[in-house]
């Protein structure tokens, strides 16, 4: 039977099942007389309406507050890797990677992110660090006074346009409470296994009403101090590369708790409602990231957690590091005019990061070498949208957006041992700035022609203009610099639903996603040594390549799913089955024969197909049991040099996953309590196509927390890691294969917080 016949089959057995559910009949009493809880009712903005999440045309998976709270989910490490159909890879402050429905192709140097992540109704994508090739990432702001979570599975190319090829990830935070003053402190402390050692955290959170019903403050501070868990050996088991580098006149040293990081961070809210119809959000966040060295492991070492780096900075003063900080200013303004409601969101981002990379690893020329990297981003995002609310059976959403995007890079390469510099060492100084402005307009129309049925249609036109003023090595003014060029285009959509009953709701869709558009420079004319309008590359093509901005990468989606309920609220879940066609993809096969230059096109084909699952259900009492999996097949739908054979994986990606929790509410003494299990397995995956090299993934991930609260008093207790795992979750595939990252160590703690 073919994957797409599975999953059909699969979604119309649920289908069936859930409309015969045991546990459809209505609510009966306890002993107490009192009706039975259920679960609780989630609202999502997701369609940037306010909708029931059992009855939005989408996939969605949601994180609430309370379930923030008791799982301990500081950052996206925490959970987006247990989510269906999600990967997730972490590496270090800002260096991450985000893979939805298997969209990716596993690259630490692509800054055009298939996965858009927003913080509120600021986009937050692509602000990584310059540091180990990785100029991607987005900004991992820690979740402290979070309202909940979003993650929207699949393109959402029509409401939030480049970067949401995969899907969209949203951080919602709290908003400030105009009729009441509250607040919390709270603390934490833990211990990490193995090489690791003591963390802390604290954080503060008040909100205070100034006017009653008319304007308030909302404010949140926190520091999370997080000891490193890699042993630099360097010193007293240094590798060839090492050897040679001491040999020259760098500096080896031994060094514990590398990889250590601390995240500061404060914001501000203020919410003023002058009347009903009115209202005007201004935020303000601050976020600090100081990481000293980096979690990287090598494979060939016997110690599990450790490395080899030589010191960096002159006369090898330093140590590697990670310093970043992300400031972003938000305006949200909302008129509701009675048949709908207008929304203009202005966001300033500003993120400026600092790095030292020791590359000796790479070998001669760079042993004994360091990377210095500085960049700084700034990005200017206005989104105007109306949102109706129209009497009859048309609903429309229509908006504009505009992004201007800046991004400084200065990069060094500098001898780091003692003077003078070998006559071997290489040196090297890059500056580069790159200006990006897109603009774009959106809609979705909806139309309910009888009550249980719902068709909906979108667009969006976009248009990106990109220019490179600056483009030096060693003050050299390259071949690029003062290139500019442009490219538009558009995403469609059409989704049908229908509501069989307030237990059952089925949809269907077809939609669009893209990303921002690599940017090829100049092409010489000794490039194409026959003048024939193509350029030869070292493996034999000819190809036709096209200077400026090429096309977008596209996907087309094609999902059904179904959402399904018991009548007296005790289970909920959803079954989606998905088949992506990923055409256009920006490929560098090989160089040039003749001159050595890397030259980009849209070559690149690939199909991913799945199942998701997510099911919650209070079994019995106060019992709650959380169920959720995914399988993804992700490969190349044709050969593609530069990238693989048909048939080959995607990597980065998790063909399956599987998540299952159990958690037991009770009450001790009048006081509410709980005790919580998480388990989650990663199937294995490779960073490299033809699964060559070594392996991540393929681990199972326990996590146990507990909780009791004493009227206004939270005392939690958790084990993160509980099997001490020791799997790796990347392996590097730009510098070396030998070098990768493993799970965090067992890490045991508890936190205290009082509210009021």
């Amino acid at each position: 039977m073919q994957p797409k016949s599975v999953t059909l089959c699969a979604l119309t057995v649920a289908a069936c099942s859930a409309s015969t559910l045991t546990w459809a009949a209505e609510p009966e009493p306890d002993s107490g007389g009192s009706r039975r809880r259920g679960l609780e009712e989630v609202v999502v903005t997701a369609t940037k309406r306010e909708t029931n999440l059992q009855d939005t045309a989408a996939a969605i998976s949601v994180m609430s507050s309370d379930t923030i709270e008791k799982r301990h989910l500081v950052g996206m490490d925490d959970y987006l890797a247990a989510l269906p159909s999600v990967s997730y890879q972490d590496r270090g402050a800002g260096s991450n990677t985000i893979t939805i429905r298997g969209i990716a192709l596993g690259s630490q140097l692509d800054a055009n992110s298939p996965v858009g992540s927003y913080f509120g109704e600021v986009p937050v994508t692509g602000l990584g660090p310059q540091v180990n090739g990785n100029q991607a990432g987005n900004a991992d702001i820690k979740m402290v006074d979070v309202q909940r979570v979003e993650v929207l599975r699949g393109p959402q190319g029509t409401l939030y346009g480049s970067g949401t090829m995969g899907g969209t990830l949203r951080i919602i935070p709290k908003a400030p409470n105009l009729r009441q003053v509250e607040g919390s402190i709270g603390t934490e402390y833990s211990m990490t296994a193995r090489e690791g050692g003591q963390n802390y955290m604290a954080q503060a959170v008040v909100n205070a009403p100034l006017v009653e019903d008319k304007f308030a403050v909302r404010m949140a501070a926190y520091r999370f101090d997080n000891e490193g868990y890699i042993r630099n050996v360097a010193a007293s088991n240094p590798d060839p590369q090492v050897a040679d580098a001491v040999n020259l006149g760098a500096f080896a040293q031994d060094r514990d708790h590398v990889g250590g990081d601390v995240y500061t961070g404060a914001r501000v809210t203020a919410l003023w409602q002058p009347t009903g119809d009115f209202s005007a959000t201004l935020m303000y966040m601050n976020q600090k990231i100081e990481q000293d060295g980096f979690r990287e492991v090598e494979t060939d070492l016997r110690g599990r957690y450790q490395q080899t780096r030589v010191k960096v900075g002159e006369m090898g003063l330093d140590d590697e590091y990670v310093d970043m900080e992300l400031d972003i200013a938000n305006l949200v303004l909302q008129y509701d005019v009675g048949w709908g409601n207008f929304l203009n969101s202005t966001s300033l981002i500003k993120s400026e990061a600092a790095s030292d990379l020791e590359l000796s690893f790479l070998g001669a020329p760079f042993t004994g070498s360091g990377s210095y990297n500085e960049n700084e981003k700034e990005v200017l995002v206005n989104e105007l949208r109306f949102t109706s609310d129209f009497a009859g059976p048309v609903q429309l959403l229509a908006g504009a957006y505009y992004e201007d995007r800046t991004v400084d890079i200065d990069v060094a390469i500098r001898w780091n041992g003692r003077p003078p510099a070998p006559p071997s060492a290489f040196f090297s100084q890059s500056q580069t700035r790159n200006t990006q402005k897109q603009i774009a307009g959106f809609g979705e129309l909806s139309y309910n022609p009888f009550e249980p049925l719902t068709l909906t249609a979108g667009v969006r036109y976009f248009k990106f203009e990109q220019a490179l003023p600056i483009s030096r090595t060693l003050g050299v003014p390259s071949r690029t610099e003062g290139r500019e060029a442009s490219v538009d285009g558009e995403n469609l959509k059409f989704n049908v639903s229908y509501k069989f009953s307030d237990r059952l709701f089925a949809f269907a869709q077809w939609s669009q996603g893209f990303r921002e558009p690599r940017f090829q420079g100049q092409i010489l004319p000794e490039y194409d040594m026959d003048n024939d309008g193509l350029i030869e590359f070292r493996d034999g093509i000819e190809r036709q390549v096209t200077e400026g901005l090429l096309d977008p990468d596209t996907v087309d989606n094609y999902e059904a799913g179904i959402k399904f309920s018991s009548g007296n609220g005790r289970l909920q879940g959803s079954l989606t089955g998905f088949l992506i066609d990923w055409e256009g993809i920006p490929v560098v096969p090989s160089l040039t024969a003749f001159q050595g230059a890397a030259l980009y096109f849209n070559a690149g084909e690939a199909r991913s197909q799945g199942v998701e699952l997510e099911l919650t259900a209070e079994v019995i009492d106060d019992l709650i049991l959380e169920l959720s999996g995914s399988w993804v097949d992700a490969t190349l739908s044709e050969a593609s040099p530069g990238l693989g054979e048909e048939g080959d994986r995607l990597p980065g990606s998790a063909e399956y996953n599987a998540k299952l929790a159990l958690e037991k509410r009770f009450d001790i003494g009048g006081r509410e309590s709980f005790v919580r299990g998480d388990y989650t397995y990663i199937s294995e995956y490779y960073s490299l196509f033809q699964a060559v090299g070594t392996p991540a993934g393929d681990y199972g991930l326990v996590d146990l927390s507990a909780g009791i609260r004493f009227d206004s008093i939270n005392v939690g207790v958790f084990v993160k890691n509980a099997a001490n795992a020791d799997d790796f979750t990347w392996v590097d595939n730009v510098f070396a294969a030998q070098r990768a990252y493993r799970l965090r160590p067992r890490t045991v703690g508890f936190n205290v917080n009082m509210a009021f």
